[in-house]
Formats: C-alpha cells, structure tokens, sequence
C-alpha cells in the first residue's frame, strides 16, 4: 500500500508567503520536501491554535482509515486557543475558530511588531481579519478570555502539551506512524516547566520526545527560531523557500527512520 504523508500545522506547514502558496498549500514546505515519492496531504491553516491542529489531524485519520498514514505535525506557538462557538464565525472552519492574541489588538501598529519586513497587503489582511472578528463577537470574547485567562503562561503551556500528548496517544493507539516538531521551543523552555509546576511537568513527562526533531544551534530551536537566528530570508513573518529546503535536508535522516520504524 502507498504511504500517504499528512502534514498538520499552522501557516509554516501551510506555506504562507511561498511563491506557489495560492489558494492551497504549498508544496514546497519542509512536510511536503519530506514526503517526496509519497501522496502528500495537508490539513495546516494559517492562524491555526495547537488545538485546530490536532483536532484536523484526528479528523484526517479517522476519515481516511484505509490509507497507510505517517504523520508530520508542527506545533505551533503557545497562546492561541480553538474554540466551537455558538454561531458560525465567518471563518472557513464555520463554527470552529482559532484565536491569537492578534484577534484582540486595538492599535494597528501593534502588528507591525512582529513583522519581519512590511507588506501593506498583509497588514491589511490581518486588520481586515480583526474587523471581521468584530462583527462577529470574536473579538470581544477574545478580550475577555486573554484578560482573565489566556495571558497567563501557565495556561499557554498546560493546553499546548495537552494537545500534544493527546496527539500523540491517539496516533500510537492507533499504530500511525509521526515526526513532531515545533514552531518554537517556548513550548518546553518557560518559567512554567523551569519551575516545575506539578500538572505541567507530568503532562511535559508523559511527551515521548524519541518521534521528535528539534533545530539546534548552541540551544533548542522550533523551525521558526532557527530560520531567523541563521538568518534566511523571511517574507513578514514567514521563513522562504530556502529555509524549508535545508529543513527537509536536516530532518530528513529522523524522517526516515520513522517511516522505517513505522513499516
């Protein structure tokens, strides 16, 4: 049977600001540099929270159960949340949606902060996003939920490693082969974890880190940190092409041991 590879992420595993990155996926992510020779499915979106992540993944899965599945997920940034709202949100994922702390800014400039390079058609999308969020009562809920709850490290980090152990379990349950990696080490080098919080260090112990690939340079680093501290070429926010090519080339010889393993 033909291996089927599915990638789960966020707008690094999509492939935003990639030049073939047009109302789909792109193929040239590091994911999709992977699974050359094989099918390759997508089930990341931008904006997405670790939450939206393993839920599209499970949800892949367990529609596509006669298929032979190896996945590959990037976890994404700690402080963004899903949620099944009452109401459809207007978002492609109808009463699904993710929120970012971006979902709750006043002051457009504030997204300019983590822009890499300015790009007037961008900004303009993500204050578009917030107006929209707006009509729909997004907003408002999302400046309540990071006022009293979803600021809080602490939180961050409980409910990404819930999700990812939650994941993970469900594809060893399951015998799905995968290869996890990050966005960002944040995930596991905080305050919360340093401190030795008791639920998240035994949810932090539960992660079998043997499936994982993590960059490196003189510390730990999710894909997002370490195309900016070797300094290739990012759109706004966005590492480019030759950036996912050298991370497909260093991940690749974990990549095929799994796959290997998984067989």
């Amino acid at each position: 049977m033909a291996l089927t590879i599915l990638a789960g992420g966020d707008s690094f595993v999509y492939g935003s600001e990639l030049a073939d990155c047009n109302e789909t996926y792109s193929k040239n992510t590091f994911p999709a540099l992977l699974s050359e020779g094989n099918e390759y499915q997508c089930v990341a979106w931008p904006g997405y929270a670790n939450d939206s992540i393993a839920r599209t993944v499970i949800n892949y899965c367990e529609n596509n159960k006669q298929k032979d599945i190896f996945v590959i997920v990037s976890w994404t940034f700690p402080g963004r949340y899903e949620f099944r709202f009452d109401y459809v949100t207007g978002q492609r994922t109808g009463n699904w949606c993710a929120i970012t702390p971006w979902t709750a800014l006043d002051n457009n400039d504030e997204f300019l902060k983590d822009f890499k390079n300015t790009n007037d058609e961008i900004l303009d999308h993500h204050i578009n996003h917030r107006e929209q969020a707006k009509r729909t009562g997004m907003y408002d809920f999302a400046k309540t939920f990071y006022k009293h709850v979803g600021g809080s490290e602490y939180w961050e980090i409980y409910s990404s490693l819930k999700e990812i152990v939650y994941l993970q379990n469900y594809l060893k349950t399951n015998n799905i082969g995968y290869l996890f990696t990050c966005a960002s080490t944040d995930l596991f080098l905080n305050y919360t974890l340093e401190h030795k919080e008791e639920f998240c260090t035994n949810l932090h112990n539960q992660i079998d880190f043997d499936n994982w690939y993590i960059f490196s340079n003189t510390t730990p680093l999710g894909f997002y940190q370490w195309a900016d501290f070797n300094k290739y070429r990012i759109g706004t926010t966005h590492p480019l092409e030759e950036a996912h090519r050298d991370a497909a080339h260093l991940m690749k010889g974990k990549f095929n041991e799994l796959v290997k393993k998984n067989i």
